[in-house]
C-alpha cells in the first residue's frame, strides 16, 4: 500500500502537495506523512479490492485534505467537511479516525505493533518489505472486520511468502502466528490452522511454545471430530514435555468438552497431586474440577496452607536478615 502511495507522490501533484504540507505544517517526517496518506488510501481502495468497484480519485483527494483536521464535532447529518456536498455520515464519517496524525514513521493508522517498532523506526527505505509485512496484518484485520475472512486469509498468505525471503526469514514465525490467529477465529479454516501449527512447530524454540502448539493441534483435531488423532497429539505432548502442566490442564478441558467427565476428573486429580505444578495452573485446575461437580474444599484449603507457609518463610527470612545485619553492624 505504501508502494502505491509512493507512486501517487511521483505521479499526482495533488497528493504530493498534501504530503509536503503535512511535513511543513505538522512537522512530520516523510515516512510519517506517507503513512497518514496511506491510512486514508486503504479505506478508499478497500472497495476496489473487495467488490471490484471503481476507484474514486476526487473523493480520495477530498478525504486527504481532511488529514490533521478535527472532525470530532461534526455531526452525522452535517455536510461533510471534505466539500462533497453530501452528509458526513454518507461520506467521510466511516473512516474519520484516519484523519489523525501519527508521527511514528511507516506505521499505518490502521494500527501498528504487529512487527517490532524498533525495526520500523530504523528502516530508512519507505518501500522496505517490513512496511508491507506490517501493513498487511492490519489490512487483513480490516477485511476480517468487514466479513471478508477469505480475503484476509489471502493477504496473510502473501505475508508468509514475503517473510520467507525477507532478511533470512527472521519474521517468518510472526507471519505464521498472524495466519494461525485468523484461522483460530474461524471454524472453516481449521485445516489451514493445522497447517500453520505444523509450520510453527518447526520454527519455535522454547518447550513452552512447542507444548502450547501441540495443545492447539490436539484441540483443533478434536474440534474437527478426529478424537483419536487429538488424543495422539496429547500423548506425544506428555511424552515429550512431561512437566508441561498446562498441557494436562488443556487435555482435561478437551475431555470436558467431549463430555468425558470421569476421564477429565482423573487427569485433573493426578495433575493436582504433582509438586511441580505452578500456582496459576493449579487454580485453573481446581476451577475446572469445581465445574465438574467435584468438592474442591480440600484443594483450596491446602492452597491456603501453602500460602501461609510461604508468608511465614518470607517473614522468617526477613527477620533473619535483619538480625544478621544487626550483628554485622555491632561487629563493625
Amino acid at each position: 500500500m505504501e508502494g502505491a502511495v509512493e507512486n501517487q507522490l511521483q505521479a499526482d501533484p495533488a497528493v504530493r502537495d498534501i504530503w509536503e504540507h503535512l511535513q511543513k505544517a505538522k512537522g512530520l517526517t516523510p515516512h510519517a506523512a506517507r503513512a497518514c496518506i496511506t491510512a486514508v488510501f486503504i479505506h478508499h481502495f478497500f472497495p476496489v479490492l473487495k467488490d471490484h468497484q471503481p476507484f474514486h480519485q476526487e473523493a480520495y483527494l477530498r478525504s486527504l485534505r481532511l488529514i490533521a483536521t478535527d472532525v470530532s464535532k461534526v455531526r452525522r447529518n452535517d455536510p461533510c467537511p471534505c466539500g462533497s456536498g453530501i452528509k458526513f455520515k454518507r461520506c467521510c464519517a466511516p473512516y474519520k479516525d484516519s484523519f489523525g496524525v501519527f508521527p511514528l514513521a511507516g506505521a499505518l493508522d490502521l494500527g501498528h505493533g504487529a512487527y517490532p517498532e524498533a525495526e520500523l523506526e530504523a528502516t530508512v527505505d519507505p518501500l522496505d518489505p517490513i512496511f508491507r509485512l506490517e501493513a498487511r496484518v492490519h489490512i487483513a484485520a480490516y477485511m476480517e472486520s468487514h466479513h471478508d475472512s477469505e480475503g484476509a486469509l489471502t493477504v496473510l498468505k502473501e505475508n508468509i511468502a514475503l517473510a520467507e525471503t525477507y532478511k533470512g526469514g527472521i519474521f517468518l514465525k510472526d507471519a505464521w502466528q498472524h495466519y494461525l490467529l485468523l484461522c483460530q477465529n474461524h471454524t472453516e479454516f481449521r485445516k489451514e490452522g493445522l497447517r500453520a501449527i505444523n509450520h510453527l512447530l518447526s520454527l519455535v524454540k522454547t518447550d513452552r511454545e512447542k507444548g502450547t502448539l501441540l495443545c492447539d493441534k490436539g484441540d483443533r483435531l478434536s474440534g474437527m471430530g478426529d478424537l483419536e488423532a487429538a488424543k495422539a497429539e496429547y500423548a506425544k505432548l506428555f511424552m515429550t514435555f512431561p512437566n508441561f502442566s498446562q498441557g494436562r490442564l488443556r487435555y482435561a478441558s478437551m475431555l470436558f468438552k467431549q463430555e468425558r467427565k470421569q476421564d477429565a476428573k482423573k487427569v485433573l486429580t493426578d495433575l493436582l497431586s504433582e509438586t511441580h505444578i505452578d500456582r496459576e495452573t493449579r487454580w485453573d485446575a481446581i476451577a475446572l474440577l469445581d465445574d465438574l461437580g467435584v468438592d474442591v474444599d480440600e484443594y483450596m484449603a491446602q492452597d491456603l496452607v501453602d500460602d501461609l507457609d510461604e508468608d511465614l518463610e518470607e517473614n522468617l527470612d526477613e527477620d533473619l536478615k535483619e538480625k544478621l545485619d544487626g550483628e554485622l553492624d555491632d561487629e563493625r
